[in-house]
């Protein structure tokens, strides 16, 4: 299992500057098909510099959620360290 990519990633304003939301798609390959599921995320820094993730999937997905969430935190933590989210 691994995620491929998050397209129409999009960050909604919240006038929040230590909280940002986002919206997107990820791409998902799972060991017999490849899915695209709607997400929303919001990536929280905490008063000490630590960032808290929260990811939310849109739809329902036949496959374990908690591999899958893992994946998407470690997808979006690596797009945030190299700068690559909106």
């Amino acid at each position: 299992m691994e995620v491929l990519e998050i397209k129409n990633l999009y960050r909604e304003e919240t006038g929040l500057y230590y909280r940002r939301n986002f919206t997107g798609l990820a791409v998902i390959e799972l060991p017999i098909k490849t899915i695209e599921v709607p997400l929303d995320f919001i990536i929280e820094m905490g008063p000490l510099g630590n960032k808290d993730f929260d990811i939310e999937l849109k739809d329902k997905i036949d496959y374990p959620l908690l591999p899958v969430m893992k994946k998407l935190k470690e997808y979006i933590e690596k797009l945030e360290a190299e700068g690559k989210l909106p």
